[in-house]
């Protein structure tokens, strides 16, 4: 039904999938920004994976600039970004917002030079790790492109720069991988589960059902 009423006047169909201005607005835009706050010198440019927009947007337009420089997709265990012809493994993946079980239209993997995988349990503990150590709320799929830094990374120099692309924040995940009840629950951090976590809800009521005792 979409699809039939976009041909039509007064219609329009954002469809991240197959927008040719997904790609376009990272190629006119963050490619630029990449390439002027770095002053021309990047080498090796990392981005997780999903529609493939800003991966294809920058990766043309960076490669237009700088023919040298490496471009890394970062595509989940469970998805088939990393290479189609692979039968899909059905096991599902967590980290929310990269991977697809097609090809976008407008993910173009011919400016892919690399591929990494990445798993759940690597995912989700460097994202926690950068909001330690840089103070930067990311998700789960930003902790994925930092699990491809440090895989693809090692080929560089020292005297050579990798940029990364953090493509989410933590607004959305608040109640899952920054909880470690939510962790052991999925099997990906051992220990056992405690209610209520601290913070939560159930936790505010439980302190106030203590406070109105003998009231």
């Amino acid at each position: 039904m979409a699809r039939r009423l976009e041909k039509e006047k007064g219609y329009v169909l954002l469809d991240q999938y197959r927008n040719p201005s997904n790609p376009k607005a990272h190629y006119e835009g963050t490619a630029q920004e990449i390439y002027d706050q770095c002053g021309g010198k990047v080498d090796m440019a990392v981005f997780t994976t999903g529609t493939g927009g800003t991966m294809a947007g920058v990766a043309k337009r960076l490669k237009e600039l700088l023919p040298n420089i490496v471009i890394v997709g970062v595509d989940p265990y469970g998805s088939i970004l990393a290479d189609p012809s692979v039968p899909l493994d059905p096991k599902p993946y967590l980290v929310e917002g990269i991977g697809y079980d097609f090809v976008p239209d407008v993910c173009e993997r011919k400016y892919v030079d690399r591929w990494v995988k990445s798993a759940d349990k690597e995912s989700f503990a460097l994202a926690s790790e950068v909001h330690r150590e840089e103070a930067l709320l990311v998700g789960g799929s930003s902790g994925a492109a930092m699990w491809g830094v440090l895989q693809a990374a090692k080929d560089l120099r020292p005297d050579q720069r990798c940029v990364v692309v953090f493509p989410d924040g933590i607004r959305n995940y608040m109640t899952k991988f920054p909880d470690k009840n939510w962790l052991v629950e999925n099997g990906l951090e051992e220990g056992e589960v405690t209610r209520p976590t601290y913070g939560s809800l159930e936790a505010q009521l439980e302190e106030a059902k203590k406070k109105t005792v003998g009231v």
